[in-house]
């Protein structure tokens, strides 16, 4: 022992063992943590000891040491005896406490539970649920084949035990502590059960477990099976449980789900209620019939092996399914509230599930109250909405599923759970029933995180075009047409499908998961990337409320929250009060949430067509449509245009309204198509009722609104020139946005090296010409190879392009202007050459100006260049021409020399006119005879002689003149 305590190794193992058992004792238990602490230490000394103790050589053992050893053994054996008595006296102590702290047995309060009663968002009573729905049955009106089920599945011992099965808990037990704490399961008999359901707790493990467990055996034996016989403890069981749907006992339960009373049930019916004992949500058929069936089979199965049935009734019995023997649940609830209600049950269910309650508290048999969000105004809404008197559906089989939460606490408001909701916990089409999204997924999938994590702008183009997922499969849209070019704001309000998929080509995937999980969505991920097909709704789905909560992240400034249906819940049996703590967790920037909501404010416009307006309220809204398989069109004979899921989503700065519309079961005869608009219109209904005038979002200083050129790729600014067509405004994050100006329509650059020379009369006039971007083949083509993938379409718009500017902006012309000393400009030659020859005189203008323009578009022309030439060596060229070489005279008429000889004559110096400036002399000759002047008072013929005088040359023309009667 000495040597032991020496032993450094032995000391840790020690100490290691001693801090695994106080762990074990919390966790698990003392008498578990002792037995397995024990195991493990023996495992691994005794191999030690026993091969220390063969190497050791035997030494002889001295009178001294004999009487030491006796001596430590008595010290043991006081040691053993004292722990003996003083856990004979703790277990008579725990006796002592269980007995005198067991609450009394009283059968009356199997029957009358207090109801679980369930508010409104205001405090006002909605609902209460609760034993007072029950239908008693007498044991002699229970079916044998039903006791014969309850007995093989929950208590094979039964009629034998006195309450307590000793065997069967040893088994458990020992099952429990072989898992490492995982449950045994079928340790408490039927009794133990009734008195844990209604006196006790649900509590398993720790210290309360441990006293629970022995309070239901206590009761059991001395309480229960000492004062009734097992006939009416059967009667107790039978009657107390809850099985589902609102059934509360056996004879409800057969009610419910086979339109017969329990007396009249067969052996595939007595296994399924037998299987709802042990967690009635989960096996109830309507809600979960795969389960449902796999439970039933596990009846029929212990039913045989305890020799209740034979292989023969088990044969049969098995081939008859559940679905086949349910009836059609038409049992009224007369709640109006029944939609919210059912959504209320089955989170307080979810949400209280833990270790000592791994099924959750269910409200129908915890009597507790439940305070809600529902807000009673907008579910009354819903619920004249879904039962047609404010709405007119296409037919009955039509159904919807309707999500309303406000968008800044995460509180659900309003539930639209499905048409003829006639039973409690029936399917909620707005909870339960996920489908594909459609195009709702796009400002998830696709736009969402390209603005969050690559600071994407609305304005970012892409080109709908033919195109492929990675693998080479092809994706189109439901018009089988492409749009080309487009924004993203354009993209999304179009809905294309394309332009959706190159988004989400264009994010990391792993962006992508983190963004579309920490706003509650579901995935399908493989290989840890999620697939491409989620960049249209294409996986496994969501629900109106998921949805709702997801897009209410846009609506709030970029906080996810996680939708919650009640706020508290009071357990009435122990007053202990769980609280709902919802938590606000922001998941992407304020600026990205505020870009969403601009753009779902314009997808919302052009996606609901004639359904958009809803007053003047703001808001934002995305459509979806999801498709049939080609199986499913071929094998249920569907038309091309069949569609499976039709979505609305929407936001204000208040609330998110998420609309599902379709059937829940496909049938030949009711089918959505693409071109209906029920999904709109009913959106609308909602939308109109539930979105608040005079609220608006805000937009965060990090947020950007520029005008933008459009067509320009990176995004340019307009010019002053910018047709007001081509003008788009958009959003950036700030520092993200165009700083650079397009030069497509901005003011032309002038020509350059504009030189002019002179031979003669001749100007010639030659400078450097431009070449615009804007018109260049090479630049339009990189433009477009930047956007454009297919090759047919790329050349499609290089084309269009190059027809666009043909039409509108025209080829690059060369105008040159004279320039007078005034700086007066007289155009006085048009060419696309970069020369020009002009006829000059000593008088023509010295400065000439050229301005580069469009041929067309002629609004930004350039500045002009402007040159100055010497006319020094240019010579005069006078000539004149008479507009008349007579003129007629009557006798008496007086001759006028004229005071402008412009009204007889054009002088011209080259080409220019110089009549005005020139100088003009007269002469008159008579019969060759020079005379003085011009006499008309007799009859004779004169000739006039014009002395033509400019810049030092002179020239002569003639004129005849008549003087006639």
């Amino acid at each position: 022992m000495k040597n032991f305590w020496k032993n450094r190794d032995n000391l840790i193992i020690l100490i290691i063992s001693l801090v695994a058992f106080a762990a074990g004792c919390l966790s698990i238990g003392f008498f578990k943590a002792f037995l397995i602490i024990g195991i493990a230490d023996v495992a691994f000394f005794l191999p030690d000891y026993l091969k220390k103790k063969k190497s050791r050589p035997k030494k002889r053992v001295t009178a001294k040491q004999r009487k030491k050893q006796k001596k430590i053994w008595r010290i043991i054996l006081i040691i053993f005896i004292c722990g003996c008595i003083l856990l004979i006296l703790g277990i008579f102590a725990f006796g002592i406490y269980i007995v005198n702290n067991a609450p009394k047995f009283d059968p009356e309060k199997l029957y009358s539970q207090e109801s679980t009663m369930i508010y409104d968002a205001n405090g006002e009573l909605i609902a209460k649920l609760g034993a007072e729905k029950r239908i008693k049955i007498t044991y002699d009106e229970l079916p044998e084949v039903l006791v014969n089920a309850i007995i093989a599945t929950e208590d094979s011992n039964f009629f034998q035990h006195n309450g307590f099965d000793l065997g069967r808990f040893l088994k458990a037990s020992a099952t429990q502590l072989a898992s490492g704490g995982a449950s045994g399961g079928g340790a408490s008999t039927l009794t133990m059960q009734i008195v844990k359901n209604t006196y006790t707790s649900t509590t398993s493990s720790g210290i309360k477990g441990i006293i629970r467990k022995f309070t239901d055996i206590y009761m059991a034996i001395f309480q229960v099976e000492k004062k009734y016989t097992k006939k009416e403890i059967l009667e107790f069981y039978t009657n107390t449980y809850y099985l589902g749907s609102g059934a509360y006992g056996v004879e409800q339960a057969s009610q419910t789900y086979f339109g017969k009373s329990a007396k009249d049930l067969n052996l595939s019916e007595a296994a399924m209620i037998a299987g709802l004992f042990q967690a009635p949500n989960a096996y109830d058929p309507y809600q979960n019939p795969e389960a449902a069936e796999n439970r039933r089979l596990t009846v029929l199965s212990l039913m045989k092996r305890h020799g209740y049935i034979t292989d023969k009734e088990y044969e049969i019995a098995k081939k008859i399914k559940v679905e086949d023997m349910l009836s059609s649940h038409e049992g009224a609830t007369g709640n109006e509230w029944q939609a919210f209600i059912d959504v209320v049950v089955n989170d307080v269910i979810a949400n209280t599930k833990s270790k000592e309650n791994p099924n959750g508290l269910d409200p129908a048999v915890v009597p507790m109250e439940i305070y809600t969000t529902m807000d009673k105004d907008k579910q009354r809404l819903i619920n004249n909405i879904m039962n047609g008197e404010t709405y007119n559906w296409p037919n009955e089989e039509a159904s919807a599923g309707i999500a309303v939460t406000d968008v800044n606490t995460g509180a659900v408001l309003a539930i639209g759970g499905g048409r003829n909701k006639t039973g409690e916990r029936t399917l909620s089409t707005a909870t339960q029933n996920p489908r594909q999204i459609g195009s709702t997924s796009k400002p998830l999938f696709d736009y969402g995180p390209g603005i969050e994590y690559e600071n994407w702008s609305t304005y970012t183009l892409y080109a709908d075009e033919p195109y492929t997922y990675s693998d080479g499969t092809g994706i189109m849209d439901w018009d089988r047409g492409y749009n080309g070019l487009m924004t993203m704001r354009t993209a999304l309000g179009q809905s294309r499908n394309i332009p959706a998929l190159k988004a989400f080509q264009g994010n990391d995937n792993s962006n992508i998961y983190d963004f579309v999980t920490s706003l509650g969505l579901h995935p399908d991920v493989t290989g840890g990337i999620v697939n491409e097909a989620h960049s249209i709704g294409g996986y496994g789905g969501e629900t109106p409320l998921t949805m709702a909560s997801a897009y209410a992240a846009f609506a709030n400034g970029g906080y996810y929250i996680k939708p919650y249906s009640y706020t508290k819940i009071i357990l009435k049996n122990s007053d202990e009060t769980i609280e709902v703590k919802p938590k606000k967790k922001q998941v992407m920037s304020e600026e990205t949430a505020y870009m969403m909501t601009s753009l779902l404010r314009s997808a919302a416009e052009m996606g609901l067509y004639n359904n958009y307006y809803i007053g003047n309220k703001v808001y934002g809204a995305k459509t979806g449509t999801s498709n049939f398989d080609a199986q499913t069109i071929a094998t249920m004979g569907y038309g091309p245009d069949a569609v499976n899921d039709l979505w609305v989503t929407g936001i204000s700065p208040d609330y998110a309204i998420s609309v599902w519309f379709g059937y829940v079961k496909r049938s030949r005869n009711y089918v959505s198509n693409s071109y209906t608009g029920n999904h709109r219109s009913l959106f609308q209904a909602v939308a109109s009722g539930v979105f608040k005038e005079g609220s608006d979002w805000v937009k965060p200083e990090g947020v950007v609104e520029v005008e933008v050129e459009y067509g320009t790729w990176p995004a340019k600014l307009p010019s002053e020139y910018t047709p007001g067509d081509l003008r788009v405004t958009e959003l950036f994050k700030e520092g993200t946005e165009p700083t650079e100006v397009s030069d497509r329509y901005s003011k032309l650059d002038s020509v350059t090296n504009l030189k002019g020379s002179v031979s003669g009369n001749k100007l010639t006039l030659t400078w450097k010409g431009i070449n615009p971007n804007a018109i260049n083949i090479d630049s339009i083509t990189a433009l477009m190879n930047d956007i454009y993938f297919n090759e047919g379409f790329r050349n499609d718009a290089i084309s269009g392009r190059i027809n666009y500017n043909n039409n509108y902006i025209g080829h690059v012309v060369y105008k040159v202007y004279s320039k007078d000393n005034s700086g007066n400009l007289k155009l006085v030659k048009e060419t696309t050459e970069t020369k020009a020859t002009i006829d000059v005189t000593s008088s023509s203008p010295n400065k000439y100006v050229v301005i580069a323009s469009y041929s067309i578009f002629t609004a930004n022309a350039s500045d002009g260049a402007e040159v100055t030439v010497s006319l020094k060596d240019v010579k005069t060229v006078l000539t004149a021409n008479l507009k008349s070489d007579t003129q007629t005279l009557k006798i008496g008429e007086t001759y006028n020399v004229p005071s402008d000889y412009s009204t007889i004559m054009t002088i011209l110096d080259g080409s220019t006119d110089i009549t005005k400036k020139a100088t003009v002399k007269e002469t008159y000759t008579k019969n060759n005879t020079t005379v003085n002047s011009i006499n008309t008072s007799s009859e004779g013929t004169y000739t006039i002689t014009y002395t033509i005088t400019y810049n030092g040359s002179t020239i002569t023309k003639k004129r005849t003149l008549k003087v006639v009667k």
